[in-house]
């Protein structure tokens, strides 16, 4: 609660971050009172697995999530993909891989789609997020298959990631989350 963490692309055609890029060291922001949202854990039974997907700045919100949850230690494994165009864009990425080096139930799965643009040859995965569910990657890395029935699946990016891999976890019998129905796939559509 001694400060707020900001991930954030400037977006030039955007009512929010051009203001927020705009502010001067020290210059204050106005927020509510209140921090609410239902894209938490909370919902989440402590026995499920986590799949965390992302695109771009979408990690946001899941690098509390991760701090917590790894802390909090048990036998939960945690997966985290996250997607983009160039290796320069995936945020945490240094944090993220020393967790993986550190907790034996935790994988980061960086992933980018154009590595012909990269000033180094990449070396990791290629693609799309939801490439890495359909080539089984965590599958592979965990020793079993997660399923709805022993992971929670978490989607926040780009619209076209998260209806694609919506379709694809629907198609293993994954649900979306809501208050009403609860699921084993949580959204968070911010575009």
């Amino acid at each position: 609660r001694e400060y707020l963490e900001f991930y954030i692309t400037l977006v030039q055609s955007g009512a929010l971050t051009p203001r927020i890029f705009a502010l001067e060291a020290g210059e204050r922001i106005w927020l509510s009172n209140k921090i609410t949202g239902v894209f938490t854990l909370d919902s989440v039974p402590p026995e499920m697995n986590l799949v965390l997907m992302a695109t771009g700045t979408g990690l946001a919100p899941y690098m509390s999530m991760i701090r917590s949850a790894v802390l909090e230690g048990g036998n939960r494994r945690i997966a985290v993909i996250h997607g983009a165009r160039h290796s320069c864009d995936l945020g945490y990425r240094s944090e993220l891989t020393w967790l993986t080096d550190e907790y034996r139930h935790f994988i980061y799965l960086p992933i980018i789609s154009r590595p012909q643009e990269e000033p180094a040859p990449w070396t990791g995965e290629t693609g799309y997020c939801q490439d890495a569910w359909t080539r089984r990657l965590i599958e592979r890395r965990w020793g079993f298959t997660p399923t709805w029935k022993n992971t929670h699946v978490f989607l926040c990016g780009n619209p076209g990631m998260i209806e694609e891999a919506l379709g694809i976890l629907a198609e293993e019998r994954f649900r979306e989350h809501t208050k009403k129905s609860p699921g084993q796939v949580h959204l968070e559509r911010y575009w």
